[in-house]
C-alpha cells in the first residue's frame, strides 16, 4: 500500500543567464543509484514529466524558464549530475543551464569554493556526458562561467523543407547538445526585432514541425535523441580581426519560446557551422548576440570528429547571476497538481535529494 506524505517540499536557486531564468532544483527527488543520468532523464521525460510541467507552467513558472534538477553523478570525477528540463523537453546538454548549475552549486554552498588565481573548475555530468565549467569568482560571487561540453558538428548541410505559404526554406542541421535547425533570417525577411513577434514564432513552429515530419537521423554515439526542437535564427557574421567573428542569433524552443539569451548550444552551433564552411579553425571565436542584446562568446579549443562528422570542441562563456532562493511546500491537495500525475512526489519512501559528495 502506497503511504502518502501530506506535503512535498522542493528547494531551488533561480539563476539569471542572459535575461533567462534557470531554476536549479536541489531537493524533492530521490536518486536511483542504479540509473545513469540519461536513464534518470528518460524516466523524468515519461512518467515523471509532471515535475517539469509544474516548474515551467503557471502558477509557479512560465514556458521560458529552464529547470536543472541536480542529482548524484555517476562518472568518476564528476561533482554533480543534472537533468535539464525546458519547454521543448529534455536536452542532452545545454550551455546556459550548465552555467546556471555551476553558479548555484558554488554560491549555494553545495560545492566548496576553492579557487586557483580566482578560478575554479566545476565538474558536471549531463545526460550527454561530462561538462567542465570554468568559473571566475570574486569575493565568493560568480562573475563568469566558461562551459566545455558536447562536441558540435554539422549533421546535415544544405537541407531544405517546403512550407505551403512560404515556399522552400533552406537550413542546416547542427548538433551541439541538441539538434538545431539553423535558418538565415534575412532570407525570410526577418529582422532581429521581428523574431519575438507572434508571426515569427508561428513561422519558427511551422519550420520545426516540417523538419520533424520525416526526421530519422541518429546521433553517431547517442543513438536516438528525438526530433529537433530548436531553431536558431541567424543574421550575417562579420569578421574583425581575422578569426574573430560576431553576429546576431536568436534561439527558439518549440513550442513558442524565443529565449532572451542566444543560448550556449546555439552559439556553439554557429561556430561549428563556421568551421564546417572552413571559416573557423582552432583559436577562432564567435560573439553571438541575441535580439534582446545578451551576448555569449564561443571559442574553438580543438577539432575532432563524431562518427564520420568533423566536429569542434568549444568553450562558451557567459555571466550567470543568482536571482534568489526558493523553498516551495506543496500540500498533496494543491490544485497545481491536478492532471500532472505527481503522486510519486508524495510517497513516504521518496528520498530528499542526496547532495553531491563534496571534495
Amino acid at each position: 500500500m502506497l503511504v502518502r506524505k501530506p506535503a512535498a517540499t522542493l528547494s531551488w536557486i533561480d539563476v539569471d543567464v542572459g535575461g533567462d531564468l534557470h531554476r536549479v532544483v536541489f531537493s524533492g527527488l530521490g536518486t536511483d543509484f542504479g540509473q545513469s543520468i540519461r536513464e534518470r532523464m528518460e524516466w523524468l521525460s515519461g512518467p515523471g514529466d509532471g515535475l517539469r510541467q509544474l516548474l515551467i507552467e503557471p502558477p509557479f513558472g512560465e514556458p521560458s524558464i529552464c529547470v536543472d534538477l541536480v542529482t548524484t553523478p555517476v562518472q568518476p570525477g564528476a561533482q554533480a549530475g543534472f537533468v535539464i528540463m525546458e519547454v521543448m523537453g529534455y536536452p542532452f546538454f545545454s550551455g546556459s543551464n550548465s552555467m546556471a548549475t555551476a553558479c548555484a552549486l558554488l554560491e549555494g554552498g553545495y560545492i566548496p569554493i576553492d579557487t586557483q588565481n580566482g578560478t575554479q573548475c566545476v565538474r558536471l555530468e549531463t545526460p550527454g556526458g561530462r561538462v567542465d565549467a570554468h568559473v571566475k569568482l570574486q569575493e565568493g560571487r560568480v562573475e563568469q562561467v566558461g562551459i566545455e561540453g558536447d562536441e558540435a558538428f554539422v549533421h546535415q548541410a544544405e537541407a531544405r523543407v517546403y512550407l505551403p505559404d512560404v515556399g522552400a526554406v533552406s537550413y542546416e542541421l547542427v548538433w551541439s547538445g541538441g539538434h538545431y535547425i539553423m535558418v538565415d533570417a534575412e532570407r525570410l525577411g526577418l529582422s532581429p526585432a521581428d523574431v519575438s513577434k507572434p508571426a515569427a514564432l508561428t513561422l519558427a513552429a511551422t519550420i520545426v514541425e516540417a523538419v520533424q515530419a520525416d526526421f530519422d537521423l541518429l546521433h553517431p554515439h547517442l543513438g536516438d535523441v528525438g526530433k529537433p526542437r530548436f531553431l536558431h535564427w541567424m543574421w550575417p557574421e562579420r569578421m574583425h580581426p581575422p578569426g574573430q567573428w560576431s553576429g546576431v542569433g536568436g534561439s527558439y524552443g518549440h513550442p513558442g519560446v524565443l529565449w532572451k539569451c542566444p543560448t550556449g548550444t546555439g552559439t556553439a552551433a554557429r561556430l561549428a557551422r563556421l568551421a564546417h564552411q572552413g571559416r573557423a579553425q582552432i583559436g577562432a571565436c564567435f560573439q553571438n548576440t541575441s535580439p534582446s542584446g545578451a551576448m555569449f562568446e564561443a571559442s574553438v579549443l580543438a577539432v575532432s570528429s563524431v562518427g564520420d562528422y568533423p566536429s569542434v570542441h568549444t568553450r562558451v562563456v557567459g555571466a550567470p547571476s543568482v536571482a534568489g532562493a526558493v523553498t516551495l511546500t506543496l500540500p498533496s491537495s494543491s490544485p497545481a497538481l491536478v492532471g500532472r500525475d505527481l503522486d510519486w512526489l508524495f510517497a513516504e519512501n521518496q528520498a530528499t535529494f542526496i547532495a553531491p559528495t563534496l571534495d
